[in-house]
């Protein structure tokens, strides 16, 4: 599955097995086939993901939205990281 991360300035891609999302309603981990959904992500929590093949990454998010289709996580940030 990919994951983009897509800023004002740059757009970050990795192949990951899976994305932890912090929202309003609560946390959701998105996997490969997960069901489409727009949602916004909790401001000053970690977006968690683990690239494959790889450890658990993390980014802070001051503020932004997640679009998920069945084979991707876009995460919208109003900055740069």
């Amino acid at each position: 599955m990919k994951l983009k991360v897509i800023t004002t300035k740059r757009v970050i891609e990795h192949d990951v097995e899976w994305v932890e999302l912090n929202t309003p309603v609560g946390n959701m981990v998105i996997q490969q086939d997960h069901a489409p959904i727009i949602i916004e992500l909790s401001q000053g929590h970690e977006l968690l993901y683990q690239v494959s093949g790889s450890a658990v990454e993390s980014i802070l998010i001051v503020q932004g939205i997640a679009h998920v289709t069945r084979a991707e996580v876009k995460i919208l940030l109003p900055m740069d990281l």
